[in-house]
């Protein structure tokens, strides 16, 4: 006789590891506070590289700008004003030696530097300023001296929270820097007049 053989299979039931919607719903907001907080320090970051690029490039600009006035005022032969004032003109023209005219001219937070030889322009610079900056030319005729007053804005003064009064005085949220230069005085001779004579020592 053959023997049958009886198995019994018993099936189980295995629960598969799933995800439940609350925690999809919890690590769908950490991912989204920690992007936020990502796109605001990427913000942040770019805007001071910004800042500080344009601080270096204005700084340069205004070193030059300050090294050419002085050298024209410098070798200057006689200087004319805008309607012949000397103080907070606009514009200020420089004759030099040799028929050459250095005229300079501001507008808005631009300064603009216009060399002509003979009635013909020959070069023109632009320098820039700090937004919100007034300029103005001047000489002092008693000092035989000329230049320019700046008055730029104080960055520690906009960004100062606590000063809302509109009828404030506007020179508070400013400093003023000036250039002043001695007029027709050659500076790349003063070395020669300061030696002093040697003596003959026997």
């Amino acid at each position: 006789m053959k023997r049958r053989r009886f198995s019994i299979s018993i099936r189980q039931d295995k629960t598969l590891p799933g995800i439940s919607l609350v925690e999809v719903v919890v690590a769908m907001g950490i991912a989204t506070v920690l992007m936020g907080i990502s796109m605001t320090t990427m913000h942040t970051v770019l805007r001071a590289e910004r800042e500080t690029s344009k601080a270096a490039w204005l700084g340069s600009s205004f070193h030059r700008f300050s090294r050419l006035i002085r050298s024209d005022i410098h070798a200057a032969t006689s200087l004319n004003f805008q309607n012949g004032s000397t103080k907070n003109s606009p514009e200020l023209t420089i004759q030099k030696a040799g028929d050459e005219v250095v005229k300079y001219r501001i507008e808005g937070h631009r300064i603009y530097r216009v060399v002509s030889r003979k009635d013909k322009r020959v070069h023109q610079d632009t320098f820039h300023l700090p937004e919100g900056s007034h300029a103005h030319f001047f000489q002092q005729a008693r000092l035989n001296q000329a230049g320019i007053s700046i008055d730029q804005p104080d960055p520690l003064s906009i960004l100062d929270q606590n000063v809302t009064n509109k009828h404030k005085d506007e020179r508070s949220y400013l400093h003023e820097l000036s250039i002043i230069s001695t007029i027709g005085y050659d500076y790349r001779l003063a070395e020669f007049h300061k030696k002093q004579p040697e003596k003959e020592t026997k």
